[in-house]
């Protein structure tokens, strides 16, 4: 298995594989049902993001050495990049849900979004006031939302770059993780100060009181494909399911260590999540 902490998993179009990135460099695929991985990538850098491409059969990743590459899951190689643009870690990698494009963000203070079927930049005008931890497209593909070092979750326009909506701000701390709810009318974000908000996606307003029964920074969240269960995973080695509209508790497992990041099986009857103990863990 990976060596150092795992930073990002995610399901492959085949479910009974995962795929999953780690600070040791390297890129892992997972079997399901026997537990065993593979590394089908290996780097110099922490791997901090992965994002499936169109096909399934290619993942992005983006991590400590500023670029983007391409890589095949079968044949286990660079088959394009590394994508030069960015000046700062690339923490975050996300692709729109109608395939074409990649959006992402990184600790240069930008979000770039890259054409995946010219792998041409088209976009560099995204400027944040502070690191970007995660961006995440729309449902309809139109809009991205970042979350910020700086606590803030902002809107933009996928085709101009242009702020839709006033930075929303309520976080004491760094945003780590937000979903759209399935009408992309509202928004869910996570944050260091260990508490989830919800917020109006059209005029940036809190909707309701934040979630704060984590006991430390709150690194990833979820919605599954129904939009009835958000889940939350913490450096307090839990993660937790909740009822994604009334916040009420559904269920909590716990990690030996922090958990980093979780995802959703396409039929949301499992989740895998990542965890500082280099551990893959999948939940029914």
């Amino acid at each position: 298995g990976h060596t150092h902490s795992i930073w990002s998993v995610l399901f492959l179009s085949d479910p009974t594989r995962i795929a999953s990135c780690s600070s040791d460099g390297s890129i892992r695929i997972w079997d399901v049902e026997s537990g065993d991985s593979e590394v089908i990538a290996a780097t110099d850098e922490t791997v901090y993001s992965l994002a499936m491409l169109s096909g399934g059969r290619r993942i992005a990743s983006g991590g400590s050495e500023n670029v983007i590459k391409i890589w095949d899951v079968e044949d286990r190689k660079l088959v394009s990049g590394p994508w030069k643009g960015h000046s700062g870690s690339v923490r975050y990698l996300d692709v729109s849900p109608d395939g074409r494009y990649l959006a992402s963000g990184s600790f240069d203070r930008s979000v770039k979004i890259w054409d995946l079927e010219t792998e041409e930049l088209v976009l560099d005008s995204i400027k944040c006031e502070a690191d970007v931890y995660f961006v995440k497209f729309s449902r309809d593909g139109l809009k991205l939302v970042t979350g910020s070092e700086d606590g803030s979750v902002s809107v933009w326009a996928r085709d101009t770059g242009e702020l839709l909506v006033v930075p929303m701000k309520g976080h004491e701390s760094t945003v780590r993780s937000v979903v759209w709810t399935l009408d992309d009318e509202e928004l869910i974000s996570a944050s260091n100060d260990h508490t989830v908000r919800r917020w109006n996606a059209t005029t940036g307003e809190v909707v309701g009181e934040p979630l704060s029964t984590h006991g430390h920074t709150i690194v990833s969240l979820a919605l599954s494909s129904d939009g009835k269960i958000l889940a939350s995973a913490s450096l307090d080695a839990t993660v937790k399911l909740w009822n994604a509209s009334t916040f009420d508790q559904l269920a909590c497992f716990t990690h030996k260590d922090a958990a980093l990041y979780l995802v959703f099986s396409p039929d949301a009857k499992q989740i895998a999540s990542g965890c500082s103990d280099n551990l893959v863990y999948l939940w029914d």
